[in-house]
């Protein structure tokens, strides 16, 4: 009986499986084909080249499309400004003065345009924000804890704007995208 069980159980994971792998909706990470159309390579200007633009890169790497510095290549220009974290105190201990808790903010503002160098999508400004105790007692652990929270942040963001990419119709841009740049 035990073994009969466990063959049941065997199946219905297989079923399970089975159903969720053949539905429309359902796909692993970097699974996806053309969701930006005919964008295969993109340029990104961006004002440093830190961990938001190494995470960036690795998502989007995700959709089947990369990287270029040459802008020959690129089917879209993806320009970034005002990138920069910032750090303010939240709340101050009434008794001693001392700091509390310490918010950290991340703002980005990204626009992209045509190879042709046409504006697809008006510059729109993003932030991402957290907070996080600051503990006196633990200077360095509290130094570390900000610095997962930055790399965190960073890779909430670039997964953002990615799928801010995915909402954009490069089909309506066809004259500003250059099909087939990038491909060999």
């Amino acid at each position: 009986m035990n073994t009969r069980r466990r063959l049941l159980a065997g199946f219905a994971v297989f079923a399970a499986s089975a159903a969720l792998g053949g539905c429309g909706g359902w796909r692993l990470r970097g699974t996806r084909k053309n969701v930006l159309g005919d964008v295969k390579t993109v340029l990104v200007k961006a004002p440093s080249v830190g961990q938001l633009y190494a995470y960036f890169a690795a998502e989007i790497s995700y959709i089947g499309v990369s990287i270029t510095q040459d802008r020959a290549r690129a089917n879209i220009i993806i320009e970034w400004s005002d990138e920069g974290f910032e750090r303010r105190v939240l709340s101050v201990d009434p008794d001693t003065g001392k700091v509390r808790e310490i918010e950290v903010t991340l703002t980005l503002t990204m626009s992209v345009r045509g190879a042709d160098g046409s504006l697809i999508s008006a510059p729109e400004a993003f932030r991402w924000t957290e907070d996080f105790v600051f503990d006196e007692g633990s200077l360095l652990g509290t130094v570390e804890n900000e610095q997962v929270l930055r790399q965190e942040m960073a890779k909430v963001a670039a997964r953002a704007l990615v799928l801010k990419l995915e909402t954009i119709d490069f089909n309506k841009h066809r004259k500003s995208v250059k099909p087939g740049a990038g491909q060999t």
